[in-house]
């Protein structure tokens, strides 16, 4: 553990406890809270750079010994301790050298021991140079739980010319990527002539053909030291498992002609010969938790969608608003998809967040559109409008007004959604708290003016409340989950509400709207659904008839059973969609092809069918591995 500088390390004020703290910055620039004894008479000298020095010193030559005590786990947020994955870390650390395939079952934390262990290598000073490879769908959901949780900021590489130099590749010490970005040819010889400490790649199942890209590009790149990550090693045959197997210690299992005659069965390549001793081979490379082996069975969930059809000028007011998106989008190109901005930051921008009067001025430099001479929106701002409207009136009148504030034909949307008092849904969720009023009640909204509406309305209902969002202080969010905990029986949160606290004392969560991307909704689901909970969990979905909110819910919940998976199985799925792209992407793209309602729902049905498919083939998987590893492997 290195430490920039004395100057970047500062002291808390000394408890009345013989142990001590000190709160350091590491030349990784992870804040870490440095632990140990220190006797009474000792800690002046401590606080003095001097001393803190050679404290520190002290401390980290003790700690060189052994791996019993990991520094990842301080200073973490919303991580809990869970004893097989602090296991995990430390047989890593023991026994694998920086090579391990990670194949937990799905739920069992596989990207949470992936984060401690690179956090647990950069503050002992192992590795530098990091480089994560994920599917395009969980690029998003990896770089903000890297940032929330573990406090180590990733660069996600920016879709202009600046990653397509060899600079950026070199220079840039810590990068996020998608596999789909890294492995076009241009950027292939980009990425494979860095030299990288450590090299993660997630959903490593998309790996297992030594003919494709993906497995090419792993086994090009200039590494160190490499986890592997998937809770289905093999999905059609052994000779999957051969391949992985050989990017993380090439001659482990021999050539591939030796691999087929020990332990391949001719005439069936998914069923092993010798299975004891392939089992005993991968247990020198592999680490695999089983939920039979951590004994961690959480209570069932259920859930239940509300449609709530708008009346009057609610319902006027969605059928204008579509009409108006549809002049303002822009141009279709040659195939069939609307032109993208050159947003750097575009595919990871967090959708539903209120836009500000930066995003109306770059709205006014798009080409013309095609109609009444109108500047085209852009992707982010189409998504967002779109987003609002599925939330409710108050968040979509705000919205335009950032938005399209300065075009005239706007101004009747506007006025029309700010008269909207109450709406279908608000009647909806008002029927909801009347009917679970003894049931401690999470209720979820992207955006601030949804929340800010749901705040009168509970006020004029006479209905207890607290809020839990990013504008409360540390202080306001610790006592309203006191007294959500207590005595009031609704939590109003936004999307990070609750995050990082123990909420399985309630069991009900409302889902006021719906974000399109069905991690973050498994992201809310598990506030309240996960280890601590006793009592079954009980989800109500509130979406507008007709919005595409009540669409994608539809598809998810009709074709896939969202609700009923065990947390995780979702990333999984929608990492086997052909394309590669993040499913909101693909949502707005169905849109915006779209020219009708019918003709829209045709384009989600032949979505439904890719995501059934999608599914089949994790389920293949999924058999596979059981059958290959069990529930007892070790």
């Amino acid at each position: 553990m290195s430490i920039n500088s004395t100057e970047e390390a500062h002291c808390l004020t000394p408890s009345q406890s013989d142990r001590r703290e000190v709160q350091c910055r590491t030349r990784a620039g992870i804040p870490i809270t440095f632990r140990a004894p220190v006797t009474p008479n000792d800690w002046h000298a401590v606080t003095e750079a001097n001393g803190l020095r050679l404290h520190l010193t002290y401390w980290q030559l003790h700690l060189l010994r052994d791996f019993d005590h990991l520094l990842c786990l301080e200073g973490l947020t919303g991580v809990e301790h869970l004893s097989h994955q602090i296991e995990t870390v430390r047989k890593v650390l023991r026994r694998f050298r920086g090579r391990v395939l990670l194949a937990d079952e799905v739920g069992l934390g596989k990207t949470i021991e992936a984060c401690l262990l690179l956090r647990e290598y950069l503050l002992r000073g192992l590795v530098k140079r990091v480089l994560i490879l994920v599917p395009t769908p969980l690029v998003s959901q990896w770089h903000e739980e890297l940032a929330s949780k573990f406090h180590l900021e990733f660069s996600i590489p920016p879709r202009t010319a600046t990653a397509d130099r060899p600079e950026y590749w070199r220079q840039t010490e810590r990068v996020l990527a998608s596999l789909a970005f890294a492995k076009s040819r241009k950027r292939a010889e980009l990425v494979t002539a860095a030299s990288w400490d450590l090299v993660i790649v997630d959903e490593a199942h998309h790996c297992k053909n030594r003919a494709t890209q993906n497995w090419q590009l792993i086994n090009a790149l200039k590494r160190r030291h490499l986890f592997l990550l998937t809770a289905t090693p093999v999905q059609n045959d052994l000779l999957e498992l051969y391949n992985l197997l050989t990017l993380l210690e090439p001659g482990h299992l021999k050539t591939e002609s030796d691999f087929k005659r020990q332990y391949v069965r001719r005439g069936n390549p998914r069923d092993p010969r010798n299975r004891e001793r392939l089992r005993s081979l991968l247990g020198e490379v592999m680490v695999r938790n089983t939920r039979a082996l951590v004994q961690m069975d959480l209570p069932a969930r259920y859930a239940q969608t509300f449609l709530a059809q708008p009346r009057g000028e609610e319902a006027d007011l969605y059928g204008l608003l579509d009409g108006y998106l549809r002049r303002r989008k822009a141009p279709l190109n040659k195939g069939g998809g609307a032109l993208r901005e050159c947003h750097a930051d575009e595919e990871n921008a967090e959708f539903g967040s209120e836009i500000g009067e930066g995003m109306r001025s770059s709205a006014m430099h798009q080409p013309d559109a095609a109609a009444e001479g109108l500047p085209p929106l852009g992707r982010r701002q189409l998504s967002a409008l779109l987003l609002a409207a599925g939330s409710h009136a108050a968040a979509l009148a705000q919205s335009l007004e950032n938005i399209a504030g300065d075009d005239p034909t706007a101004r009747p949307l506007v006025e029309t959604a700010r008269r909207i008092g109450r709406t279908a849904k608000d009647e909806r969720l008002l029927e909801l708290v009347h009917h679970g009023r003894r049931e401690k009640m999470l209720v979820f909204a992207t955006f601030r003016r949804t929340l800010e509406h749901l705040q009168r309305l509970l006020q004029e209902a006479g209905v207890p409340f607290v809020t839990f969002s990013g504008a409360e202080s540390d202080r306001e969010k610790d006592a309203a989950v006191a007294a959500f905990r207590q005595n009031v029986p609704i939590m109003l949160c936004s999307e990070s509400g609750g995050e990082g606290r123990n909420l399985q004392f309630a069991n009900t969560l409302v889902n006021f709207d719906l974000p399109w991307n069905p991690m973050r909704i498994e992201q809310r689901v598990g506030r309240i659904h996960r280890i601590g909970q006793t009592r079954d969990v009980f989800i109500f979905n509130l979406c507008t008839a007709g919005s595409l909110e009540a669409r994608i819910l539809a598809l998810l919940d009709e074709k896939i059973r969202m609700f009923e998976l065990v947390v995780g199985e979702i990333g999984s799925i929608l990492g086997n969609l052909q394309g590669g792209e993040e499913f909101e992407s693909l949502v707005l793209d169905l849109w915006l092809r779209s020219h009708d309602d019918l003709d829209l729902q045709q384009s989600f049905d032949s979505l439904g069918c890719s995501l059934l498919n999608a599914q089949e083939e994790y389920l293949r998987a999924k058999q596979l591995d059981e059958a290959l590893f069990g529930e007892e492997y070790q």
